[in-house]
């Protein structure tokens, strides 16, 4: 049976942004009127400093300079599930085919439960997105975490490491990576999340990824010990 601590790291990985992602959630809901209630209009006091004045510098400069907004709403469609979901059932059934299930079955978990979890929080904290005098765009639905935030982990950034480690070019999976880490920021500059919406995401999704990998991880090491397989079985 392979030993490697592989699982075991992921799992405390998992553990610990979890851990940082629970904290951060009670930070936002420390001065709010409770779960199931909105917050006000700006964040809560906790970090309400932090908060706003990030947002305002993004909203500011996003104002100032007229090619931030179309970035932005390219990053907006990237992430949303018009695009993420079939994107995601593609990869899934490219690495199936080509014997890659372990692969296919974490892409394919992170992307399902990492959008049921964002859905979750956000209708269980419901907070409410920025308000700004002149917006670029208003959405009404809760903020935190950031859904586009956690697809850009749980999906781009989850395509980009399997692109590196399957792929003999670094590139695709490099600029995936880029894609999915860059669309948290973005949701700031356009205005319709706090920082710590972004920051949540994040923690979130990244607890979640690091958790299927556990998981599929300690599956297929107990399949090997169960059924032996040849050392150079694809993953």
């Amino acid at each position: 049976m392979d030993r490697r601590p592989t699982p075991w790291i992921l799992a405390g990985l998992a553990l610990l942004l979890a851990m940082a992602a629970a904290a951060l959630t009670r930070l936002v809901l420390a001065d709010g009127p409770g779960l199931g209630m909105p917050l006000t209009a700006g964040p809560p006091a906790v970090s309400q400093a932090d908060d706003l004045l990030l947002a305002t510098n993004a909203y500011t400069f996003a104002h100032d300079h007229t090619w931030v907004v179309p970035v932005t709403k390219v990053f907006a469609v990237l992430g949303s599930w018009i695009v993420l979901v079939p994107a995601t059932v593609g990869v899934v059934v490219v690495l199936a085919r080509r014997g890659h299930g372990y692969w296919a079955w974490w892409v394919g978990l992170c992307g399902m439960g990492g959008w049921m979890i964002s859905q979750s929080v956000k209708h269980l904290i419901d907070r409410q997105r920025p308000v700004w005098p002149d917006p670029f765009e208003v959405l009404t639905s809760p903020s935190f975490p950031s859904g586009h935030s956690m697809a850009g982990i749980y999906g781009y950034v989850v395509f980009g490491i399997v692109a590196l480690a399957l792929l003999d070019s670094r590139w695709p999976g490099i600029a995936l990576i880029t894609v999915g880490l860059l669309m948290g920021p973005s949701r700031v500059l356009l205005g319709v999340h706090w920082p710590t919406d972004v920051l949540a995401g994040w923690l979130f999704a990244s607890a979640w990824i690091s958790a299927c990998g556990a998981g599929v991880l300690w599956v297929r090491e107990w399949r090997r010990a169960s059924t032996p397989q040849p050392a150079d079985t694809p993953l």
